[in-house]
């Protein structure tokens, strides 16, 4: 499972990778499978995301990648772009809407002590993310074994 994020105003790799996101904590993963027109950025928490094109048009977040909301508002932010969801483009698409309503939206940009604000309160929304999951999974595992 994936979902994807759009950017109308896209982003050169070497901004993107540039250094402008490293006071929000986001940086390269350096991944191994990583190309020209592909690269994963993580937080440092787990939470990863792959960015594609170059310059950069896209990105992507796949299963088992956890939740890279925090990346994305950075990305945002730092970059004054609007970051559309593909669940938004699809619903305003079959609604008729004129425009989809952005995801992740530019915000003023944050001081040391407001992103280390912002990171902590994103870690803990994570982990009752992860807690919540881990109920779910649980409850399914339960209804299965009674199922028979």
């Amino acid at each position: 499972m994936s979902t994807g994020y759009y950017i109308y105003e896209a982003i050169p790799v070497t901004e993107l990778l540039g250094g402008r996101l490293e006071k929000y904590g986001v940086r390269d993963a350096q991944s191994p499978n990583a190309t020209d027109n592909s690269k994963c950025l993580t937080d440092g928490e787990d939470n990863y995301l792959w960015a594609y094109g170059n310059p950069v048009d896209c990105f992507t977040r796949y299963l088992p990648n956890r939740y890279p909301g925090f990346i994305l508002q950075s990305i945002a932010t730092e970059f004054g772009v609007e970051i559309y969801s593909e669940h938004d483009l699809i619903d305003a698409a079959e609604e008729g809407a004129e425009a989809p309503k952005p995801w992740y939206m530019p915000g003023k940009k944050p001081t040391s002590e407001e992103i280390a604000r912002l990171r902590a309160d994103w870690r803990v929304e994570c982990e009752a993310l992860d807690q919540e999951r881990e109920r779910l999974w649980a409850k399914w595992q339960q209804e299965r074994e009674a199922a028979g």
